[in-house]
């Protein structure tokens, strides 16, 4: 099975579907214990409602900021600035169904290989780090390409739409974080639904660098995923929002996605 003939149905991790009606159940518990304490006594009630609005004020408020912060020193991608872009995100948006395009921005991140999806009332946001576009410079678009389509998955699956609904379950020690993975697993088919060709190299990426990815063996990389998996690595994976790396691409090699071919670091290209 390849990524590339996969339906839009199939590129959705089976757990996340389960983990995301989790997440709804413990958080509507939660919303619903907080009205039941609330009918119970009015002075409850009030400092229910009083700190609830402090938060979601407080959470907002710094999004915005930090939003704005971006936008208003990043580079707006448009069809004359970085058209690369652009036309790869107005694929990405029309393959995978999008009503419309998010806005792309492009920030100087200190040589950080990364990309990130956001939303800030209603509009939607991707927000690349300038070395992930510096890589398709130096080394071709597909990688890049995938980068982009992983993070518009974020957009077409809605992932950012029910943050609020889900915000309680987020507390539940390794509940948020195993949903936050099964999402990345999503995103990884999406990316490598709009563009096969660079899905293992953007991985690959951002295990290794902008420079030195084409050197690895991505099989023998994959195999990492078992060989290399400690009580410790096992550890920070539960409490991390990303799944190893290796093991996204053990998946995507999974699904039939072509593997490039490595060229391998010898002794004698160090010393030459």
């Amino acid at each position: 099975m390849e990524a590339g003939r996969l339906t839009l149905g199939e590129l959705v991790y089976g757990r996340e579907r389960v983990l995301f009606a989790v997440m709804v159940v413990v958080s509507i518990l939660v919303y619903g214990g907080l009205v039941m304490l609330a009918r119970a006594d009015a002075a409850t009630a009030s400092t229910i409602v009083f700190y609830g609005v402090i938060v979601a004020l407080a959470a907002f408020v710094t999004h915005a900021v930090a939003l704005g912060h971006v936008r208003g020193s990043g580079v707006l991608v448009t069809e004359r600035q970085f058209p690369l872009l652009y036309e790869m995100a107005t694929a990405h948006a029309q393959r995978l169904g999008l009503t419309r395009s998010p806005t792309i921005y492009v920030v100087e991140s200190g040589g950080i290989l990364n990309a990130f999806a956001t939303k800030l009332l209603g509009r939607q946001f991707v927000i690349v780090n300038a070395d992930v576009l510096a890589l398709a410079v130096r080394r071709g678009t597909a990688a890049v390409s995938f980068v982009v389509g992983h993070e518009m998955g974020h957009h077409w699956r809605g992932h950012l739409r029910w943050r609020w609904l889900i915000a309680p379950a987020r507390f539940v020690p390794y509940l948020g974080q195993a949903y936050s993975r099964a999402c990345e697993y999503t995103c990884d088919r999406v990316g490598a639904f709009c563009a096969p060709d660079g899905a293992i190299d953007g991985l690959l990426v951002l295990a290794a660098g902008g420079w030195l990815h084409r050197h690895v063996n991505a099989q023998e990389f994959a195999q990492q995923a078992d060989t290399d998996s400690g009580f410790w690595i096992r550890r920070a994976e539960l409490v991390s929002s990303h799944p190893r790396i290796p093991k996204r691409v053990a998946a995507l090699l999974a699904l039939g996605v072509r593997s490039p071919v490595p060229d391998p670091l010898t002794a004698s290209d160090a010393g030459n």
